[in-house]
């Protein structure tokens, strides 16, 4: 029989501490806890279910081969807790062998001769490729749901921007020129443009978009108030965009459409064309920049992010509009 690993006291990280020597005081979670207090395992699972009920896997391989070891939610939260934690995959592997009761929590295996069976860096690596895109954005849109139905995301009052993002390799085929923002030193980046619908209560996100970065932020707002009305079933009141969405066609949808009101930046060139003349106006600025996002929620977005495949129109490839 297993013994029994609850007892175990929390084991760190291998780079817990050299991360904390340069990082401020935080509220500080074990993994154990974490996975354990949340059904983060059960969030994995229904997620694999929902991308394999959109999009349906691919045909099992012919005989030959050694059988599949990890289950996907398995693989899925090992790859969640390791960019929490911003590990490598080493670190994570050692950090599941140092600390068995976490690998149970995340549902790995026992061998024949009842050893826990831990992945290596290479097969983490690997089994996080194979899974594909539509895993991460069924677990993206999950955690969005749990939060507003258990009341962290409002989604009353949202915020439309958008921020570059360099491209993961040099070779990538998606990636494109785009404008750099203006504190970089550079004034073209090659990459991505990642396209936010966030809460502006709770800084968290409700949606996003991928697309090149030389392609024109104004064609993803509606899209981004579309997809989050049909997936989340919210009903925003305050639409806040940033100078490079807005436009008449779209104010229009907004406030007739949805109902809501469009908050706009001031803008002295634009301010004359806008019918009707009384929206209201916020200053010059950057809505999404005003948020203030904490380190755990920059790092579940950017898991979805950056496992997030590019696809046409800059759309995610497994969720589809009826």
């Amino acid at each position: 029989m297993p013994i029994c690993l609850n007892t175990q006291a929390p084991v760190p990280p291998p780079s817990y501490h050299r991360a904390q020597a340069r990082q401020a005081p935080a509220l500080h979670i074990d993994a154990l806890t974490l996975v354990s207090a949340l059904h983060l395992l059960t969030l994995c699972r229904l997620a694999v279910r929902l991308a394999q009920h959109r999009c349906p896997p691919p045909l099992p391989a012919g005989p030959g081969g050694a059988p599949r070891t990890y289950r996907e939610e398995s693989v899925l939260l090992i790859a969640l807790l390791r960019v929490l934690w911003r590990l490598s995959y080493q670190d994570m592997h050692d950090w599941l062998r140092a600390w068995p009761a976490l690998g149970l929590a995340c549902g790995l295996p026992y061998d024949q001769q009842g050893r826990l069976c831990i992945p290596s860096d290479s097969q983490q690596c690997k089994l996080r490729r194979a899974a594909g895109a539509p895993i991460y954005e069924s677990l993206f849109v999950l955690a969005v749901l749990m939060a507003i139905r258990r009341r962290l995301i409002g989604a009353r009052d949202l915020i439309i921007d958008s921020a570059p993002i360099l491209a993961w390799r040099r070779a990538d085929p998606d990636a494109a020129l785009g404008h750099a923002p203006a504190h970089h030193p550079r004034s073209l980046l090659r990459g991505y443009r990642v396209h936010t619908l966030l809460c502006r209560g709770s800084g968290l996100p409700v949606f996003f978009l991928l697309s090149p970065a030389n392609v024109h932020d104004s064609p993803f707002a509606q899209p981004l108030l579309e997809w989050a009305i049909h997936l989340f079933h919210i009903r925003p009141r305050v639409i806040r965009l940033d100078a490079g969405y807005w436009g008449l066609r779209l104010i229009r949808w907004i406030h007739s459409v949805l109902g809501a009101v469009a908050v706009l930046p001031w803008d002295p060139k634009r301010a004359a064309r806008i019918v009707p003349a009384c929206l209201p106006l916020g200053r010059l600025r950057s809505w999404a920049n005003a948020v203030p996002l904490n380190a755990s929620s920059v790092a579940c977005f950017s898991f979805s992010i950056s496992n997030v495949r590019l696809s046409g129109g800059g759309r995610p490839s497994s969720l589809r509009l009826p």
